[in-house]
This record gives structure tokens, sequence and C-alpha cells, in this order.
């Protein structure tokens, strides 16, 4: 009850449960003693009051009455009638007893989230609970791996005239859990043998941008000192624009290969692979930085 919140507001909040069930336990149980206990009786033997018999002698003067009654204080010679039976000894009706219950349960649960207020504050975990202190150098701020990265052309699919080229763009972040890859690859119809350096210089037709989203651990992350090695299989999608994403089809294996920039400012380098055609990075249009 008291994680998620801040101290002053979790013991607020506790303090009001506490104030309200012990209220209910003080009625339900004087709501129980109420209807439990029966009222007093009156002391067997207490003489009855006097009664003044002057108006009934006025009324009936001596010699009128037939049966004159007898006076409470003269002495009676027929036995006196048998006294009442005494009422049985009162017991908790059905209003006691669920007040009696409701006590003991008010009583129960106020005795259950004590101990629960108790068990937390000797825990420490009131409060909503702290993260995990970073390692050394550790900045869950700062993502270990993060970059952007162009490649030549590659041809992606060998047609009977020309062919189908592709110039990857790669965009690249590790937030220190996870390693994401964006894979971008639009497309030119091309007749020619190869994938030229510049495809609208070279008369190529632009046609449709297919994309892929990797991460780990569909996608390899390797390490060899500063060299990095991505590797996966990316089923692409185009994202016509207006319109939701479709399948395109096509499921290419694929390897990027890079070394960042050293300290001493030199290119980022390393090539890209998809199926059995590698093309290298353009060196000036590639960035990328890990720790």
């Amino acid at each position: 009850m008291l994680v998620g919140m801040d101290a002053s507001a979790a013991w607020l909040v506790l303090g009001t449960v506490l104030g309200v069930l012990l209220s209910a336990t003080v009625v339900a149980g004087v709501l129980a003693y109420r209807w439990a206990v029966p009222p007093a009786a009156p002391e067997p033997g207490a003489a009855a009051p006097r009664v003044d018999d002057l108006a009934d002698f006025l009324e009936h003067p001596p010699g009128t009455r037939t049966e004159p009654p007898a006076p409470a204080d003269w002495a009676m010679l027929a036995a006196p009638p048998p006294a009442p039976a005494a009422p049985p000894p009162a017991t908790a009706d059905g209003r006691g007893r669920t007040y009696l219950q409701l006590a003991a349960l008010s009583l129960t649960a106020l005795t259950l989230v004590g101990v629960a207020a108790a068990v937390a504050a000797a825990t420490g975990t009131g409060g909503a609970a702290s993260p995990a202190p970073a390692g050394p150098g550790a900045d869950p701020d700062t993502p270990a791996l993060e970059g952007e990265l162009r490649a030549a052309g590659i041809v992606l699919e060998q047609r009977a005239v020309g062919v189908t080229a592709t110039y990857p763009e790669i965009r690249l972040r590790d937030d220190g859990g996870s390693t994401h890859l964006e894979l971008r690859l639009p497309t030119w119809n091309c007749f020619t043998a190869s994938a030229p350096a510049d495809p609208a210089a070279a008369g190529c037709v632009r046609s449709v941008v297919e994309h892929a989203e990797l991460s780990t651990p569909e996608l390899v992350v390797e390490r060899e000192g500063e060299r990095l090695r991505l590797h996966g299989r990316a089923a692409t999608e185009l994202r016509p624009f207006g319109t939701p994403p479709e399948p395109s089809g096509h499921a290419y294996e694929f390897e990027v290969t890079v070394t960042p920039r050293n300290d001493a400012g030199g290119p980022v380098t390393g090539e890209v692979r998809i199926g059995t055609n590698t093309a290298p990075l353009v060196q000036e249009l590639s960035e990328l930085d890990a720790d």
C-alpha cells in the first residue's frame, strides 16, 4: 500500500486507514455491548409504592361495596397469588452477535495494518524502491553506442537486364541494456551490371524504400577490441506515405563490421554485407560513438 508514493503521503494514508479502523472497532464494540447486555431488573423484595385510597373511599362509602378490596397493608386471609415467573436470562440477540463479529473483524484488520506498517518501517520499503547504483562511470542517460552509417552501392537482385541496387543507411543505438539497429534500403533499378556510385547520374530509376528494425538478441553484437560486428536476419517492410506499413516479402542476411573513430580523429571504417555482396562504408557520411 505504501509502495509507489513518497514517505509523507504514504504515512498520511496509513494514519487515515488506522483511524477509520479504530473508529469502526469502537463503534461496533459499543453497539455490541448495548445489544448484548439486558436492562437492569428491579431488586427482589422492593416495597410497592403506597397508593392514596381517598378517592376510592369517597366514590364507594362503607356499606356500598359488595366485595370491598383488601387494603394493601391489611392481612390477607386467602393465600396470595403466585408470583410471576422470572424472565429468562437475557442473551445477545442477532444484532448483538452481528456487532460483536463486526468489532472482531475491525480489530483484526487494525492489527494486520499495524503489523504491515511496522514491517515496512523496519525493512525500509515504505517508499518507492531506490534504483541500484550504477557502476563506475556508468550513466543511464548516455548511450554506450550511437551513430549513423552509410554504405556504397550493393546489388540486391540481378535481373535479366540490369540490377536492383541499394545504398544502405544504418542507425545504431545501445542504451546499455539492448542494442537497436534501424536499416533503410533505398532501391534503384539500373541498366548496369553493378551498382553505380551515383545512381541518379547513371540513369537509374528510383524504386521503393525497404525498412527493417532489429534489437538484441535477434541482433547479434560481437566486440573484438575496438571493432564491432553486428549481424542478423532482417525481414523488411514498405512504408508508403499516408498508409500503414506492409511487408515487402524480402528477408536479408546482413552484417555490419565497423571500427569507430579513434582518439586521434581517424575515420570510421568498415563494410556492410547483404547476402553475398559487400560494400564499404562511406567515411565522410558515417559517424559512430562507442564507449
